[in-house]
């Protein structure tokens, strides 16, 4: 095995005794912050409000439903969007299936992107309004001798305010649509 390293070989070692109920044995220094000591409560180190988020967030070793070990890419990403391993989600998509509600949970996911979706384009134009029509870019231009040029762009008063006006009708219609899906889906 040409591109092992010896941080992937103890890796893996530990994880094999952990699965086999082995104790792991620790052949390594650990270089780590270590918080404050409160006295007021009994020398105990006190835990920072990033460290509690980290821990949050950190995806385990082990899928908390399955217990099977969530070492797969897709496992991260399912981590992060539902608590659970790609294995998991896949089990939870047939039962649905076998149970003729996927249709519907489709549906709804499909209703959820495209709130995210409208939710994003609210945003960005009224990041747009709040710049007036106007941006400024730089760029960096010449190859032996780099210099900073910079670029400006205006559109217009008369133009911003019919693309603005444009822009929000278009959302509205959008939204108007979203709610008519929603009320079908509740309804269906």
């Amino acid at each position: 095995m040409a591109n092992k390293s010896k941080e992937a070989e103890r890796q893996n070692k530990a994880l094999q005794n952990i699965l086999e109920g082995k104790p792991v044995e620790k052949d390594y220094i650990q270089v780590g912050y270590e918080g404050k000591k409160d006295e007021g409560q009994g020398g105990k180190t006190r835990e920072s409000e990033l460290s509690k988020v980290m821990q949050k967030v950190r995806m385990p070793w082990f899928c908390p439903e399955c217990k099977k070990t969530m070492k797969k890419k897709l496992d991260d990403k399912f981590w992060r969007m539902f608590g659970h391993c790609f294995d998991c989600q896949i089990e939870i998509e047939n039962k649905l299936k076998i149970n003729g509600e996927y249709k519907q949970y489709e549906q709804r996911k499909v209703l959820e992107n495209k709130k995210a979706y409208l939710k994003d384009l609210r945003d960005s134009i009224e990041e747009f309004e709040k710049g007036g029509g106007k941006q400024t870019w730089l760029n960096q231009v010449g190859v032996d001798a780099p210099e900073v040029e910079e670029e400006k762009w205006e559109m217009g008063k008369d133009n911003f305010d019919k693309m603005v006006v444009e822009a929000n009708e278009y959302i509205d219609n959008l939204q108007k649509n979203l709610d008519e899906q929603e009320k079908q889906l509740i309804g269906a």
